[in-house]
């Protein structure tokens, strides 16, 4: 045998298997990154597939801030100018008021006028409230930052009660204070990237419509021991017109509705 005729085949067949070996690994890396860059490019079609209508607006980046608040604590003082209610404050964080006169919910477009007059006159830090939504006898807003709303926010709350002829007779105030942002300005992800967020944790369902998409604050941790809140940009949608869903803007983890609460 010809050793050197016989060593120089082998050195041929192993060069032609390491090229094929490299050939079928570049091709795997391909196609991988061509299923990646497919899924990231599908969740329409996802979401068309199982029958979802969306309805959650702008696809444009934006960046925003996470910031960070403490419950304020009221003092008789500034409620002086505070007209047309008795008040009392409960535990220093809370105010509870009784109104001198019954509001009125009228019907239609303006239908909150008279009230949204007396909270911008008569509540404290009232401009600073956002209507949130009616139902079961109450009307809730909730405190805002630069506009966005502090989404399901016990501190940050304004509760009215309602009688059984639908006028406001009463209302409990909570706000938070000293509210600084912290870190660099972070990119929000679009709210398409967050509503599959819920698709992919099992939260919408074949037929369901997601609405609202609206960005603004939602509290993921508090500290006990100093009170403090720290809240992230946060996407809301509603799903069916009923279900409300929080999805961190930054992170896309799904939020529960109890605050501070993360579902994975």
């Amino acid at each position: 045998m010809d050793w050197n005729k016989t060593k120089g085949l082998f050195i041929v067949v192993f060069l032609i298997l390491d090229v094929f070996l490299l050939y079928q690994f570049l091709d795997f890396r391909a196609a991988k990154l061509e299923i990646n860059k497919d899924s990231d490019s599908t969740i329409e079609e996802r979401l068309k597939a199982e029958g979802i209508k969306y309805h959650v607006g702008t696809q444009e980046r934006v960046s925003e801030k996470t910031i960070s608040a403490k419950p304020k604590e009221f003092s008789k003082e500034e409620l002086n100018t505070l007209k047309n209610q008795t008040l009392i404050i409960d535990n220093k964080r809370t105010i509870r008021s009784t109104l001198d006169k019954p509001i009125k919910i009228g019907t239609g477009e303006g239908k909150y006028f008279e009230l949204e007059s007396f909270i911008n006159k008569n509540v404290y830090s009232g401009d600073e409230y956002k209507f949130w939504r009616k139902e079961d006898g109450t009307i809730t807003y909730y405190q805002t930052y630069k506009s966005r709303l502090l989404f399901n926010n016990k501190n940050g709350a304004l509760i009215f009660t309602l009688n059984e002829n639908d006028e406001v007779i009463s209302y409990i105030q909570t706000h938070l204070d000293d509210i600084e942002e912290f870190n660099e300005n972070q990119e929000i992800n679009p709210p398409i990237q967050a509503v599959e967020s819920l698709l992919n944790g099992g939260y919408l369902s074949s037929g369901s419509e997601v609405s609202k998409g609206e960005l603004g604050f939602y509290t993921l941790i508090e500290v006990s021991e100093s009170k403090v809140l720290v809240l992230v940009p946060t996407w809301h949608f509603t799903v069916n017109k009923q279900e409300d869903y929080f999805v961190n803007g930054i992170e896309g983890q799904v939020l529960n509705t109890e605050e501070g609460n993360v579902t994975e």
